[in-house]
């Protein structure tokens, strides 16, 4: 048990091709087949049963018969059927679609174990139980229906009840709602990559008119499935949106947002956004990145090779006229400006792998109760946090307190105002002020707390160079209680270099 049925290729490599969540099973034309196949076979008996002159005029077949007759005939069908439309599926379209990015992609398996019960697990008890349930009918005397029909009729409705079942159980567990979640996701997520492929013409001619009319349904058709990501950062799925302002605005509300919403975006309640967190999405959101992250890496490689190129062809060249001179520097300037931007898009994604494993890290703190060691970000480039200068960060952090100050006459001004507009809306601008002003006192907390981590070898280093030119402090400047500790523990230092202890001698042997 615990067995994933039916891999089709390609899985995890490619947005068209998701893995999909663990409970629900990795491929779902084997559940289709099954319910489907037993649905239409309960109704067929029904209609059979109540019309038995109609049906059958010269027997009498009870209902039970009919319906393990008609699933057997069914399920054989819709078995049948379901594997030569998912095979032509995989072969015609998403092995083609993953082949352009990955250039080996993983071959369809018949099962894979998994960590966890699935539904298939489910299908796999099913149909068993239902095929011991077929072989006391061996025995039967003078049976009216042949013995595979039966066979393969308590088979389908065996594996039909174990996937209903499954289903279930996996919904009280609350699995099944998290997995149709991160699996709508998926589907949102994969419904763009239908639009990329339809206006990619190169592409589209290596599908078949059917498969062309498949993508061609879901690329335009039903383009209102797209994730909800894409309307809110469309460059990062490709798609053209509207340029930027030049001001840094990213504590404040969209432009779009209704006209009494809050100035400032609301901060998340870090508690309950750990809380809040699903584990499977955030890894897939990784997996994602990681992906887009080195194709964006490569894709960069290539831009600046191909850019030498164009580089050197300029260099070493004679251009005809001076429209062509022209031509060809704007093509180095688009290339360098392609490059930056493919760059800037791998930076992000490296950026959001970061945010999503900083998550995942405290969210399994959180929920084991751990230490505060295993809260904290990793740091190898700075080995000792405490002597680090954080100047940069301190310089960025007067830019947003001069914002928020500003940001804080304008509110004051709003709110004096006695303009018939201002009037009417004072209450939304004494909320706004009041945010205003708690930014404006967390932006001057964190600058208190990183400027009194101003590392003391500053210090030290300025004593030192005091010491080693022997400047004595001008008449009413003293030095600082750090720096006579510093300068004592110079003095003493370069005493016991100049005055070694007995038995040491600083000339060479």
């Amino acid at each position: 048990m615990v067995l994933r049925l039916f891999i089709p290729p390609g899985e995890g490599q490619h947005y068209i091709v998701p893995k999909r969540p663990d409970p629900l099973g990795a491929n779902a034309t084997l559940q289709y087949a099954v319910v489907s196949s037993t649905v239409a076979a309960a109704g067929h008996a029904t209609f059979a049963a109540r019309y038995t002159r109609r049906v059958m005029p010269n027997k009498k077949v009870s209902g039970t018969v009919l319906f393990v007759r008609s699933s057997g005939r069914l399920g054989l069908w819709a078995i049948g059927v379901a594997a030569a439309a998912n095979a032509y599926y995989h072969k015609s379209f998403t092995t083609i679609v993953v082949s352009q990015e990955v250039r080996r992609p993983t071959p369809p398996k018949l099962y894979e174990k998994t960590e966890q019960y699935t539904v298939e697990d489910g299908c796999l008890a099913g149909a068993a139980a239902g095929f011991v349930a077929f072989l006391p009918t061996l025995f039967m005397r003078r049976p009216t229906v042949s013995w595979w029909t039966r066979m393969i009729g308590m088979t389908n409705i065996g594996a039909c009840t174990g996937v209903l079942l499954s289903h279930a159980y996996f919904q009280y567990t609350g699995e099944r709602p998290k997995a149709m979640e991160e699996l709508e996701r998926q589907r949102r997520r994969r419904m763009l990559e239908f639009h990329h492929i339809f206006w990619d013409k190169m592409l589209m001619q290596n599908f078949d008119p059917l498969i062309q009319g498949y993508i061609r349904h879901n690329g335009v058709f039903r383009a209102y499935n797209l994730p909800a990501e894409v309307y809110d950062t469309p460059e990062k799925f490709g798609l053209p949106s509207v340029p930027a302002p030049t001001a840094d605005t990213s504590t404040t509300t969209d432009p779009a947002a209704p006209e009494n919403a809050a100035y400032y975006i609301p901060a998340p309640d870090w508690t309950q956004h750990l809380q809040a967190l699903n584990a499977a999405s955030i890894q897939s959101e990784i997996d994602d990145c990681v992906r887009e992250k080195n194709a964006l890496l490569r894709e960069a490689e290539f831009v600046a090779y191909h850019l030498s190129q164009k580089q050197y062809a300029y260099v070493h060249s004679e251009h005809p006229d001076e429209a062509d001179k022209q031509t060809r520097i704007r093509e180095l300037q688009l290339l360098t400006i392609a490059y930056n931007r493919i760059r800037a898009n791998a930076d992000e994604a490296d950026r959001r792998i970061f945010a999503g494993e900083h998550w995942l890290r405290q969210t399994a703190a959180f929920e084991a109760q751990a230490p505060r060691e295993a809260w904290l970000a990793d740091h190898p480039s700075v080995p000792d946090t405490e002597s680090h200068d954080p100047s940069l960060t301190i310089a960025e952090l007067k830019k947003l307190e001069e914002q928020f100050k500003n940001e804080v006459n304008v509110f004051e001004s709003r709110v004096r105002s006695q303009a018939q507009e201002d009037v009417e809306r004072r209450e939304k601008w004494i909320k706004d002020l009041e945010d205003a002003r708690t930014m404006l006192r967390a932006v001057d907390c964190i600058s208190w707390e990183l400027e009194k981590q101003v590392p003391k070898r500053k210090v030290e280093q300025k004593v030192e160079e005091k010491v080693a030119r022997k400047v004595e402090p001008r008449e009413g400047e003293e030095l600082t209680k750090a720096e006579e500790a510093a300068q004592l523990g110079a003095e003493e230092k370069k005493k016991k270099v100049e005055d070694p202890p007995e038995g040491l001698s600083r000339e060479k042997p």
